[in-house]
């Protein structure tokens, strides 16, 4: 009789061999009944945990579930996992992944509405702890109103061209480890922290922005993250497609904060139809290297009510200049443009003021600080109105349509705005001192 120290190799093996086969059946039980679910009366939700185990075969999550937890799972062999919203019950939805493996090109899907959402749903999504060495996470369409989508602790890298099943329009020259595409966001949070999106193909981007994306009362916050694109000079770190828009209305927040951006081509490219319409696009604790801008914009408009807040960022690059905004209109909005650094001799070029009003505050670019509206004019920026480093005001620090006053350098908000800048969401505080404070590579 074999003793548990020398048990015979082969019926070690044998018994793993059973374990790996009684996960995989356990898992594919699982699916049958997600896909059977498709026939079954909606009478009951559905419950759908997987833990552990293999999906390498095209799913979709849909009819009879309202709840779904992935925790441990491996996704492989290039196969999309579609969790389609309009095809799960109504009332509150949630989607967890938790500790998962995404390799292989393989591409996990939020589906949202191709028209107007349903108005008797609301979706939870959480992922954290995702370890994706060839995959892209989507969410395309339309989402529910208060939607609330938490993406934590990951690392998700696409090396080579993706295989993008569930979209049209995309082709297998976009590689991004993040799409956002054709998507209105209302009453929503999409929230990035603590993670690393990587894309090493050619022309890819770590966030990529296509199809037409609205943000109506809405928040997209990255924190704490690296931005890395390394597949030569049409490779950036964030791409708005230029056939495609990024608006923002109704006191919406996109806020970029704390971020690493590592390219070997652009950085964070907004495209050439920005709006931002009583709301903030705020880029605060940014640093990196870039090609040519750190932020780069080829078309837009700031208009009324609108602020575009540049706030410590750092370009490090030998020529890089902090933003490009020689595309923008501000058109009755605001940029502020506050302790940040170009490595090159322009700071900001544009944008083009039809009215409204560029702040500036303790800036450097070309190794020198910039203290008069002569320096500002060398480094790129004809018309601004100056404020002592020692100083300060209201258009650096607030948010216009939710402050209610300004004194002793403070904001004090109405109704609605929060934090120290009277935002209409609460998104981090840059922090002091220059530079970004990104989740660095795994």
């Amino acid at each position: 009789m074999w003793s548990v120290v020398g048990e015979c190799p082969r019926s070690r093996h044998r018994v793993q061999r059973r374990a790996i086969a009684a996960v995989r059946v356990a898992l594919l039980a699982a699916l049958a009944l997600v896909a059977a679910a498709a026939w079954m009366p909606a009478v009951h939700a559905v419950v759908l945990r997987l833990r552990g185990g293999t999906v390498d075969r095209a799913i979709t999550v849909g009819r009879v579930v309202d709840t779904v937890l992935m925790d441990g799972v491996y996704i492989t062999n290039g196969v999309a996992v579609v969790f389609d919203l309009p095809a799960m019950l109504p009332g509150a939805l949630r989607i967890e992944l938790r500790s998962c493996v995404c390799d292989g090109g393989a591409q996990v899907y939020v589906r949202g509405y191709s028209g107007e959402p349903a108005s008797d749903r609301s979706l939870e999504v959480s992922v954290s702890g995702l370890s994706g060495s060839y995959c892209s996470l989507v969410f395309v369409h339309n989402l529910p109103a208060h939607t609330n989508v938490t993406v934590c602790d990951s690392t998700i890298v696409t090396p080579g061209p993706m295989r993008y099943s569930q979209l049209s329009g995309l082709t297998d020259a976009v590689a991004s480890p993040l799409v956002l595409h054709a998507t209105s966001l209302l009453q929503t949070q999409l929230r990035v922290s603590n993670t690393v999106l990587r894309s090493l193909h050619a022309g890819g981007s770590a966030v990529h922005v296509g199809g037409g994306v609205d943000l109506l009362s809405s928040a997209v916050v990255l924190d704490g993250v690296l931005l890395e694109a390394l597949g030569g000079p049409t490779a950036s770190a964030m791409c708005v497609a230029s056939s495609s828009r990024l608006r923002l209305r109704s006191h919406s927040v996109f806020s970029v904060t704390k971020v690493s951006v590592v390219s070997s081509g652009g950085g964070i490219v907004l495209g050439e139809r920005l709006a931002v319409f009583e709301s903030v696009l705020r880029f605060a604790g940014v640093e990196g290297s870039a090609a040519s801008s750190l932020v780069h914009c080829d078309g837009g408009t700031v208009d009324d009510g609108g602020w575009l807040d540049l706030h410590d960022v750092w370009a490090v690059g030998e020529a890089s200049s902090v933003a490009s905004l020689s595309g923008v209109t501000l058109s009755g909005g605001t940029v502020s443009i506050a302790r940040c650094a170009a490595t090159g001799a322009t700071l900001v070029s544009g944008p083009t003021i039809t009215s409204g009003v560029v702040s500036v505050q303790c800036n450097r670019a070309g190794g020198r600080v910039l203290r008069s509206s002569g320096d500002y004019r060398s480094a790129g920026l004809p018309s601004v109105s100056v404020v002592p480093c020692d100083g300060c005001a209201a258009a650096l620090a607030c948010f216009d349509a939710l402050t209610a006053s300004f004194s002793d350098c403070v904001c004090s908000c109405r109704a609605g705005g929060v934090g120290e800048a009277c935002l209409p969401f609460d998104v981090p505080p840059a922090r002091a001192g220059g530079g970004g404070g990104g989740a660095r590579a795994a």
